[in-house]
């Protein structure tokens, strides 16, 4: 066994500046998947409480009269599945926003003279209507006056294509530190392609070859997503919070033991594919 771990450092050793490439490259990758992780907990969090409270906003056309408007507040709480409608002014529609971009807020100056934000309803809809709040929507956006509605079910799809955005991102980046390993242990078997025929001619089988170069597939991997995972979870500390786009999102819980022995360990798979395949090609039996 310490043959085997010899053997490993030294193809470590020997693979050169790529080998240090495949780690950064998967350490990178983890540092994504890690992120990525975190926000998709943070979405899902989000999804669960869309799914308890769903909500519809309606935004008003700007020509509606204070009577217009009030008779159409009256017209939506007569609804038997709305709960409470309540009426939100352009002031405070512009004072919420302000609030929302928190310390980027200065972005909004200028507004208060022009302000380009509509008037709005925001409608709660009883317990026995949460499935169909989508066709509440649309009678409502029928109604005289409403510009245009907004309910929880499109914020569920956003939801759900971001975090399809996600694993298409991390298949990308998975396959990249794939590919990189890939030629790590290609060199690395270019590089002792003599040593493994005089061990061949004293008659080491073709296993005995192969695990010390898949270990270094595994290895890499390995180190790889364990210097990610530690150097996100050292930035989440010193930050406390990740700042998404131009809004300040608090997402103040990191990763669980049990999701940190994912990402490690599918870094750690993803070393072994790498390493893998290229010895399917370069040590057959």
């Amino acid at each position: 066994m310490a043959y085997v771990w010899h053997e490993t450092f030294s193809n470590i050793r020997h693979s050169g500046v790529i080998g240090w490439l495949s780690i950064t490259i998967v350490a990178l990758t983890m540092m994504v998947f890690s992120l990525l992780f975190i926000v998709t907990n943070y979405l899902n969090t989000q999804l669960d409480t869309l799914k308890k409270s769903p909500f519809i906003v309606a935004f008003l056309k700007d020509d509606v009269a204070d009577a217009r408007r009030k008779e159409i507040q009256n017209k939506i709480g007569a609804l038997s599945q709305v709960s409470s409608v309540r009426y939100v002014s352009k002031e405070e529609a512009l004072r919420k926003t302000r609030e929302m971009f928190g310390e980027k807020r200065d972005i909004l100056d200028g507004l208060d003279k022009s302000n380009p934000l509509p008037s709005s309803f925001e409608i709660e809809v009883t317990d026995d209507a949460l499935n169909k709040v989508k066709e509440l929507a649309e009678k409502i956006s029928k109604f005289d006056g409403i510009e245009d509605v907004q309910h929880s079910g499109e914020a569920s799809k956003f939801i759900k294509s971001a975090e399809m955005i996600i694993l298409i991102i991390f298949t990308i980046m998975s396959l990249s530190s794939i590919v990189i390993i890939f030629f790590s242990i290609a060199i690395t078997t270019y590089v002792r392609r003599e040593e493994i025929k005089i061990m061949r001619l004293v008659g080491a089988t073709n296993a005995f070859i192969r695990i010390p170069l898949l270990l270094q597939g595994i290895l890499e991997g390995f180190v790889g997503s364990v210097l990610g995972v530690s150097v996100l979870y050292g930035l989440f500390n010193v930050y406390g919070f990740f700042n998404l786009l131009v809004l300040d999102i608090n997402i103040e819980r990191f990763l669980s033991l049990e999701q940190v022995g994912m990402v490690i360990g599918t870094g750690a798979f993803i070393g072994l594919i790498g390493g893998a395949v290229p010895l399917r090609r370069f040590i057959r039996a």
